[in-house]
């Protein structure tokens, strides 16, 4: 039995590196991508080059926000489900694998609101019109907070860390349908169907 529970302990080590590799990976692919086209829009001809090359700018950062958005609600659900398993789950891991998600997450939306492309306004399924970058922040300092009384014995449960999961999906799920409404505003289309990623 002890057996199993180590190759299931390594399964799930095993799954969240490859997440956090993947993930990092895309986003450093896509920021180079946006530094690349900054550059070529600061060197462009015409109006139109330039307006093209900002766009691109643009669906590159949605396109890490909406990476970063899905990977980061992985690795939370990851560590949720570990803890209801009864492994040990301790904030450095969370800092590491939530925390440095997070702060490629936020960091887009700012960029995303600095890039020059309209914004598109969508309505919040929970109700909360704060900004996201807030919100996540909210969530995932619950989270967090949530673990270390774990750790420590002093009161949260894994059904609170359920329901904080809860919570972040539905701040997950506001979160990509903004970025797709912003993709479909800087393509200047319908995105038209729907990926597997883009199923939360």
């Amino acid at each position: 039995m002890a057996d199993m529970t180590a190759v299931i302990g390594l399964i799930g080590g095993l799954g969240a590196a490859v997440i956090g590799a993947a993930g990092g990976s895309l986003l450093q692919r896509s920021r180079h991508k946006q530094e690349s086209a900054v550059v070529a829009a600061e060197r462009a001809e015409t109006e139109r080059e330039r307006e093209r090359l900002a766009k691109q700018v643009a669906l590159e950062i949605a396109t890490s926000a909406r990476t970063a958005n899905h990977a980061m609600l992985t690795a939370m659900g990851r560590i949720q489900q570990d803890a209801e398993a009864g492994r040990p789950v301790d904030a450095s891991r969370f800092d590491e694998e939530v925390g440095s998600l997070e702060a490629v997450l936020v960091a887009s939306l700012h960029r995303l609101a600095a890039s020059g492309v309209a914004v598109a306004p969508t309505a919040s399924s929970s109700g909360d019109q704060r900004p996201y970058a807030a919100v996540i922040a909210e969530v995932a300092g619950a989270m967090r907070k949530h673990l270390l009384s774990i750790a420590d014995g002093t009161g949260s449960s894994a059904g609170d860390l359920a329901s904080t999961l809860q919570a972040a999906r539905v701040v997950s799920e506001d979160l990509n349908r903004f970025l797709l409404a912003q993709t479909e505003l800087i393509i200047e289309r319908p995105v038209g169907f729907r990926m597997a990623v883009d199923v939360v």
